[in-house]
């Protein structure tokens, strides 16, 4: 039987593999600098990465701000519709109106712009219809 003899530093191959290893404070997890190692998974449990409060801070005042322009831009865009329905309704009756007041006037007119565009043809006005025909058999 042959015995091994122990290994020797020189010996041994380097490890490779990147591999965590604990640091000096003995929390599970964190990198050898004591920041967080990010979201890795280790025996068992999930971390999460932290987030500076001044992040979550601008965050939050540049999601308001884009909020209160979003808003301001409906409120804005729903008062431009009110006008444009009041001007489409007020022109609508100014349009009924017009075209009332054109159907009354053609009437008053039509008929004696007829009988004078007639006369300039040579056109003979014969006068009312009021005459009976009676056919002879």
């Amino acid at each position: 039987m042959m015995v091994q003899s122990p290994l020797k530093k020189h010996d041994v191959r380097p490890n490779l593999r990147k591999v965590e290893k604990p640091s000096g404070n003995g929390k599970i997890g964190s990198a050898p600098n004591g920041k967080h190692a990010g979201s890795s998974k280790v025996k068992g449990k999930i971390t999460l990465p932290k987030i500076k409060p001044w992040k979550i801070i601008m965050g939050s005042i540049i999601i308001g701000i884009l909020g209160f322009a979003y808003l301001t831009h409906v409120f804005s865009t729903q008062r431009l519709l009110e006008e444009v329905q009041f001007l489409e309704a007020e022109y609508n009756r100014s349009r009924a109106q017009f075209d009332e007041l054109k159907l009354r006037y053609d009437r008053m007119v039509g008929p004696a712009d007829i009988y004078d565009k007639a006369e300039a043809q040579g056109f003979i006005n014969g006068g009312p219809a009021d005459k009976v025909i009676v056919i002879k058999e």
